[in-house]
């Protein structure tokens, strides 16, 4: 869902969402000795600076690396087109997709296994084990590398916090208490809370809710996976919606917004909070001119048994028909393109150069890709030049880490999220509407998409 940009060169792929299909996988150039591999990300004309920033990152690559070839192609990742595309050959080498993705693709062998390239890569020894989990198989090897990964909290308007008589610096740790900021901030005239329906991201915070319950959405029987909406987690998430919107009435009249809708209600202040990422502050700032000083972030609220957040982002993998020389010239390009202002100082720092100059945030907290050995000097070098108000995250750092990071579901996520939008919007728009009910037709919509994607 939400795709988070940290750095100029990765701001176009990760703004807009990443390219998948539309050409071949890559060749070797035969006449030339160059091996050809073709990748996604590159920004589309209409965002010309990014797409600059883009294109010079690639020739800085290729004057690296001159054996290698780079075409890049802006063709947009779409959840309903991607498999065909894939399983018809016309995708590129590399593959940059949401976390939804990794585990499918892998059961269907249509990435490739990077255990042996990534071994030379630097720092291999230093990874975060979370950061490699969304594209480790079962067998223990790993068919991807982390592009963005962040953990979902609760983002709030600290004025309208303020003008609740509620403390900005203390915001809700659990749902309990959700509900009852949300009752005091709808006495204000703003939503108190809001909750996204439509695009999928009413299955997709649903998901969130639920693990912050306690519970899955999906749960393994044998060798497949079946879905677990009836198992009680996501029915106490959904009952506690209902709850807020008929008998506190305090999620406003808007049941049916997308995110962008939700994000710039929000940064107009006229919604107090909502479920969201760290990241959300750069497009609140730069897109919705919302006011610095008023965003807040909290860890994700937990109720219950409930110890988890959903851990989103995108992962670089690559097409399995790639040959060996196009696997690692493609590792070598996720590595100079994604992971090194990762683990390198001052790539990290001209980024952060880069980014306070075009005005984005520097000093989002992050869910580091390396070990505090790797990631303490990175984080050093960007907070030299932060530009944000960094105590309104200091809620959601403190308490984030203490949290479980789950992935997304592992099999048809996005088909499980769409029908998950029928059933939430139902909860939101017909006060008769039985949440278990709903649950059970999105459980019957959904059995057969899972035991199809297995």
């Amino acid at each position: 869902m939400d795709v988070p940009a940290s750095s100029r060169w990765m701001a176009g792929a990760l703004v807009l969402a990443a390219a998948t299909a539309g050409c071949a996988s890559g060749s070797s150039d035969g006449d030339s000795g160059k091996t050809t591999i073709i990748v996604a990300g590159m920004p589309p004309t209409t965002a010309a600076k990014t797409r600059t920033q883009f294109l010079d990152a690639v020739a800085a690559f290729e004057k690296a690396n001159p054996t290698i070839k780079i075409k890049p192609t802006d063709t947009q990742w779409d959840a309903r087109t991607f498999a065909t595309r894939l399983a018809g050959g016309n995708a590129e080498t590399v593959l940059t997709v949401p976390l939804t993705e990794p585990p499918g693709l892998i059961a269907r062998r249509q990435v490739a296994d990077l255990s042996t390239e990534i071994k030379s890569l630097p720092h291999a020894g230093d990874f975060d084990p979370r950061a490699l989990a969304p594209a480790t198989g079962a067998d223990g090897k790993i068919y991807g590398l982390p592009v963005t990964e962040y953990a979902l909290g609760l983002v709030y308007n600290r004025a309208l916090f303020t003008k609740a008589g509620l403390d900005p610096d203390r915001p809700p740790a659990t749902w309990d208490e959700v509900r009852t900021a949300a009752k005091k901030i709808a006495g204000t005239g703003a939503a108190g809370y809001t909750q996204m329906t439509v695009k999928n991201t009413g299955g997709w915070i649903l998901t969130a809710m639920t693990y912050s319950f306690g519970g899955r959405m999906e749960k393994q029987e044998g060798d497949k996976y079946v879905s677990s909406l009836l198992d009680g987690p996501a029915e106490q998430a959904l009952r506690h919606l209902s709850a807020m919107r008929w008998q506190d009435d305090s999620m406003g009249a808007n049941q049916l917004r997308t995110q962008q809708d939700a994000e710039r209600d929000f940064a107009a202040g006229k919604i107090g909070m909502m479920i969201g990422t760290v990241n959300s502050y750069n497009r609140y700032t730069t897109l919705y001119s919302g006011k610095p000083d008023d965003f807040g972030i909290a860890a994700l609220p937990q109720q219950g048994s409930g110890k988890a957040t959903l851990l989103g982002g995108l992962v670089a993998a690559v097409n399995a028909k790639a040959t060996a020389a196009q696997r690692a010239a493609a590792v070598k390009w996720i590595d100079f393109y994604y992971l090194k202002p990762n683990y390198d100082p001052a790539a990290a720092e001209q980024l952060a150069v880069a980014n306070a100059a075009d005005k984005l945030a520097v000093g989002l907290p992050t869910l580091p890709f390396y070990g505090t050995s790797v990631s303490g000097p990175v984080n050093a070098a960007i907070a030299k030049h932060t530009n944000i108000p960094m105590s309104n995250f200091a809620p959601y750092v403190k308490e984030t880490d203490k949290l479980e990071y789950v992935v997304e579901p592992p099999v048809a996520a996005q088909d499980l999220y769409g029908a998950l939008d029928t059933a939430v919007q139902a909860v939101l728009t017909r006060k008769d509407a039985d949440p278990r009910d709903e649950l059970t037709k999105a459980a019957a919509r959904v059995a057969p998409l899972l035991e199809k994607a297995q």
